[in-house]
């Protein structure tokens, strides 16, 4: 488990990189895989693949079931059934169909409606396939969700398939479902200019239908360029709710050895010790392409209150780089030099950083995602990298604000404000 403080306040990375996504409109998606497959496994035999998922609220209607695979030219079989049981490994609703309504003789989602079913706590999907379909496979670390079933009666048998190991294995199969989504009530500019010394306030009302509201994220956009030039996020909860904004009319921006980045999107980096504090203070979602972009993490570089890089971590929570002065305060006896040797991934000529951009565009209130050209460590470890954080003055103008609100099942619902920040 990833250390609170190594989570940024920044909610716009876990729509862009999390592991729950959209595959039908108005709908969440559960999954452990990540989206590509392997290689495919046929079960037969009577067996089934299933995967362990948890309702993200109480309550939860579960409305679909996405299989990633492609039919057996040889199959036995025709028909496959998809199960659905509780924790207590009951069944609580199935369907059966033809493979080849589903299925091609390709690879491919299919998604699979089954009647709407409401769903609390652990739950399994299992499909029956008879030895007619290949099921997507992802190897890798994985988290242990995926089993083997077998019914009549419903159990779960030990794991024995050579050369896969349980640990390296996720079945590549998805629950789709809805709860009541989040609705933002009003968005009202209360203050309408912006500078460092009267910073314009932004006030929003939220509500949830079922009590579960989790985090609102307020976003500038320049009204000219649209492009997003500051972020911010506050915690909710409950069934109603208020956040407070306020913007001193600037933005963040990145300079390298060999030119600057702007606008770049950074939050406050919560629940960091004491004396990390002045080091790991905040942090902007980006790209680590290594080793001239052959592999690729999402990561957070982490700036200190000088502006200093001080740290690179990807989203599992590896340290790609870690200065000398986190060093000093997280291991005083270490040897730093050893320390960049042994540990240090972001090799000075071969890494580069993709910082995130946003966009809104005039005909969707989702803003669009991409990312500033990449900066190339070209400098040295112990300097930093010679990177740079620093927060300017955003240029005259006017500006427009757009509210993410999420609740705690993952819904995410975005709302632009008619109203605009002038920045003098």
């Amino acid at each position: 488990m990833t250390e609170s403080w190594l989570r940024p306040l920044l909610a716009l990375i876990v729509l862009l990189l999390a592991p729950e996504g959209a595959l039908a409109d108005g709908m969440v998606t559960l999954r452990f895989d990540d989206g590509t497959a392997e290689n495919g496994f046929r079960m037969g035999g009577g067996l089934g693949h299933a995967v362990l998922f948890e309702a993200p609220s109480d309550e939860w209607t579960l409305s679909a079931v996405a299989v990633f695979g492609k039919l057996e030219p040889n199959r036995t079989s025709e028909i496959f059934v998809l199960e659905i049981w509780d924790e207590t490994l009951n069944a609580v609703t199935k369907v059966t169909d033809r493979a080849d309504t589903y299925f091609g003789d390709e690879f491919g989602w299919a998604l699979v409606d089954i009647p709407d079913v409401r769903v609390s706590g652990f739950f399994l999907v299992s499909i029956y396939e008879f030895g007619g379909v290949y099921v997507g496979t992802d190897i890798g670390p994985s988290t242990g969700r995926s089993f083997i079933t077998a019914r009549n009666p419903n159990r779960i048998l030990a794991w024995d398939l050579e050369p896969y190991h349980q640990n390296e294995t996720e079945w590549m199969i998805r629950a789709v479902g809805s709860s009541p989504a989040p609705e933002v009530v009003s968005l009202k500019v209360l203050s309408e200019a912006a500078g460092k010394e009267r910073p314009a306030t932004i006030e929003v009302d939220l509500k949830d239908g079922d009590g579960n509201l989790k985090r609102a994220t307020l976003f500038i956009a320049e009204k000219r360029s649209r492009e997003v030039v500051w972020s911010a996020e506050e915690e909710i909860e409950g069934a109603e709710a208020m956040a407070r904004f306020s913007w001193p009319g600037t933005y963040y921006r990145v300079s390298g050895p060999d030119g600057r980045i702007y606008p770049v999107l950074t939050g406050e980096v919560a629940g960091v010790p004491e004396e990390l504090r002045p080091l790991l203070s905040r942090s902007a979602p980006c790209l680590l392409l290594l080793n001239f972009g052959e592999s690729r993490a999402a990561s957070y570089a982490y700036f200190g209150e000088d502006g200093r890089l001080h740290a690179l971590i990807d989203r599992a929570g590896n340290v790609h780089f870690a200065s000398r002065e986190v060093l000093n305060v997280t291991a005083p006896q270490a040897d730093y030099m050893a320390f960049l040797t042994k540990n240090v991934t972001a090799s000075r000529g071969e890494t580069a950083v993709a910082f995130y951009r946003m966009e809104a565009p005039i005909d969707s209130s989702i803003l669009s995602t991409g990312y500033h050209e990449p900066i190339v460590l070209t400098r040295s470890p112990l300097f930093n990298y010679r990177v740079v954080l620093e927060e300017v003055e955003a240029k005259a103008g006017d500006y427009f604000p757009i509210v993410m609100v999420e609740d705690g099942a993952y819904n995410a619902v975005w709302f632009p404000g008619a109203a605009t920040v002038e920045r003098l």
